[in-house]
C-alpha cells in the first residue's frame, strides 16, 4: 500500500453508518474544511474482560479487569486514522531528533520489535548488574484520565501553533467531548442482539429513523459511561471534571505518546542522572536503577506525572532488589522502603525474571488455558449436536498447540509479511506466540513451559473426546 494512504482500513464491523469507500474517505479526509465541519457519530463501547492472577501471602487471587474499550462509526474512524499518521509522523521527527527510545507502546520499529524484544532487552540490562534496584509502576487511569487542557496545549506545541486549527480542533472535540453508548444497551434496545458485521451490503447497525428514535434517546457523556463500565468512581485527583480520551480509536495510541512526551523525557533525564534506565509501554513504567536509588527514582516519576495532571496506582506499584549471592544472581521483593523482604521475581509486559531464568507469566498462561478449555469445550458441544462421537481438531490443533497448520489446511504456505492464511484456517494464536519469545530469548525454561502447556492442552482434547465415546456407551 502507498505509505501516503496507509491510513485508509476497510473495518468489516456494522456500525450507526455504513462503510465507505477509498475514494469516498480521500475525499473526506484530505479536506481540512470538510473535516472541521464533521458531524461524528457516537463511539460504542464494548467492555472487555480481562483476568490477572496475582500471588498474595502465598494464595492465589484471580481478579477481573474491565477495559472500556471503543469502536468508531466508519467515517470518523478514517478521519482519526488520517490525522494519527499525520501526528505521529510528527512525533516519530521528534523522537528521532531529541530521543524517544525509552518510548515502547504504539510505535513502528524497524526491524520490528514486540513486547518479547522489550522484555528480553530489560532484563539483559537487569543481568548485567551487580546489584540493582527495579521499579515497576502503572498510571492510574491513564487513557481515562489525559487532562483535555494538557492535550490540547500538546497537540498545538506539535503542529507549533499556539491555537489547533479547526481541523485539528474538530479532531480534539470529537475525541474529549464525545457521547457513546454501551454494547449491552444496544442490545436491550435491539431486542437482544445487534449487527456485528456489516457485511458484503455494508449495512449499519440500524437506519437513521431507529438510531434517532431508539438509541439518541439513551446517548451518555462516554467519560461517565467509561467509568461506570468499569464498576468504580472516577479518581478523586480529577476533580468530577471530564477526562480522558477513548481506547480504541485510530489516534488514541498516538495522542496518548503525545500526551507524555514532556513526562517522559524528564523522566528519563533525572533517571539518566540516577545512572539508571526508563522505560514506558503505555501505562507500565519500568526503572532500572543502581541499589539504593529506588526510593529517588520513583519519587522522580510521581512528580512528573504529577505535573501532567497523573497519578501513580500505588497499589500496582511493584519494587524488586537484584542481588549477586554467590555468583548467580538473585530477585528479592522490598517494601515502600526498600528493606528487603523475601525471594521474588521481577514481571515486566508478560514475562517473569528470577535473576537466572525468563519465563512466561502465570497469569499469561492461566488465560491461554481458560481460552483453551472454551474453545475445546465449543467443539465438544458441536460434536454433541452433530451426533457424533470424535471432536473435529484440527483447528484446536492450529490454535492451541505447536503444530501450527501443518498439512491440515493443504500445501499453502503461512506469509508473515503479508499475513496470508490458508483458505479456511483459523489464525496462528499463543503458540506462535511462545515460539517468538523462546526464539528471541533463547530462553530453556520457556521452552519447557511450552512442552507442559502444549501437553496439558492435549490431555484436555483426549478427556474430551473420551468423554464423547463415555457419553454414546452409556446411552
Amino acid at each position: 500500500m502507498d505509505e501516503q494512504q496507509s491510513w485508509y482500513r476497510r473495518r468489516s464491523y456494522a456500525h450507526f453508518d455504513r462503510p465507505i469507500s477509498k475514494s469516498q474517505a480521500k475525499t473526506l479526509v484530505m479536506n481540512p474544511d470538510r473535516v472541521s465541519r464533521h458531524a461524528f457519530w457516537p463511539v460504542i463501547l464494548n467492555p472487555q474482560k480481562s483476568i490477572s492472577i496475582k500471588s498474595e501471602n502465598g494464595r492465589r487471587v484471580w481478579r477481573t479487569k474491565i477495559r472500556p474499550i471503543v469502536y468508531a462509526a466508519h467515517s470518523d474512524a478514517h478521519i482519526y486514522a488520517y490525522y494519527a499518521k499525520s501526528l505521529g509522523d510528527l512525533l516519530e521527527d521528534r523522537y528521532a531528533k531529541l530521543g524517544g527510545e525509552h518510548v515502547l507502546a504504539y510505535r513502528r520499529f524497524s526491524p520490528a520489535r514486540c513486547n518479547v524484544h522489550f522484555a528480553y532487552e530489560a532484563f539483559t540490562e537487569i543481568a548485567e548488574n551487580e546489584a540493582c534496584d527495579v521499579i515497576a509502576i502503572d498510571v492510574e487511569g491513564f487513557f481515562d484520565a489525559l487532562d483535555h487542557t494538557h492535550l490540547k496545549a500538546a497537540w498545538a506545541g506539535l503542529l507549533g501553533t499556539s491555537e489547533l486549527p479547526s481541523d485539528h480542533y474538530a479532531v480534539f472535540k470529537a475525541c474529549t467531548r464525545d457521547t457513546a453508548i454501551a454494547v449491552p444497551k444496544l442490545r436491550d434496545l435491539f431486542g437482544g442482539e445487534v449487527k456485528r458485521r456489516s457485511g458484503m451490503t455494508g449495512r449499519a447497525i440500524c437506519t437513521p429513523k431507529e438510531f434517532r428514535s431508539l438509541v439518541k434517546p439513551h446517548l451518555r457523556s462516554r467519560h461517565d459511561l467509561v467509568w461506570e463500565v468499569k464498576g468504580k468512581p472516577a479518581p478523586a485527583y480529577l476533580k468530577g471534571q471530564p477526562a480522558g480520551i477513548p481506547q480504541g480509536l485510530p489516534v488514541s495510541a498516538v495522542l496518548a505518546n503525545l500526551y507524555m512526551y514532556e513526562a517522559d523525557q524528564s523522566i528519563q533525564q533525572k533517571i539518566g542522572k540516577l545512572g539508571g534506565s526508563y522505560r514506558r509501554y503505555s501505562d507500565d513504567i519500568l526503572l532500572i536503577v543502581p541499589k539504593g536509588r529506588g526510593a529517588e527514582a520513583e519519587l522522580s516519576v510521581r512528580t512528573e506525572l504529577s505535573k501532567v495532571r497523573l497519578q501513580v496506582n500505588a497499589a500496582k506499584t511493584v519494587r524488586r532488589r537484584f542481588l549477586r549471592k554467590e555468583r548467580s544472581l538473585r530477585s528479592f521483593s522490598v517494601d515502600p522502603t526498600f528493606t528487603l523482604q523475601n525471594p521474588s521475581s521481577a514481571s515486566y509486559l508478560g514475562f517473569t525474571f528470577d535473576g537466572q531464568d525468563m519465563r512466561v507469566r502465570d497469569s499469561t498462561i492461566a488465560r491461554f488455558m481458560i481460552k483453551a478449555h472454551r474453545a475445546i469445550d465449543r467443539a465438544r458441544v458441536a460434536t454433541v449436536v452433530r451426533g457424533e462421537t470424535r471432536l473435529k481438531k484440527r483447528q484446536l490443533y492450529a490454535r492451541l498447540t505447536s503444530l501450527g497448520y501443518g498439512t491440515a489446511y493443504g500445501d499453502a504456505v503461512y506469509d508473515q509479511s503479508n499475513q496470508v492464511l490458508p483458505k479456511g484456517a483459523p489464525r496462528l494464536g499463543f503458540f506462535k506466540y511462545l515460539q517468538l519469545a523462546a526464539k528471541v530469548t533463547n530462553s530453556d525454561a520457556i521452552r519447557t513451559q511450552i512442552r507442559q502447556i502444549e501437553n496439558q492442552v492435549f490431555r484436555e482434547i483426549d478427556r474430551a473426546e473420551k468423554g464423547l465415546k463415555n457419553r454414546t456407551g452409556s446411552t
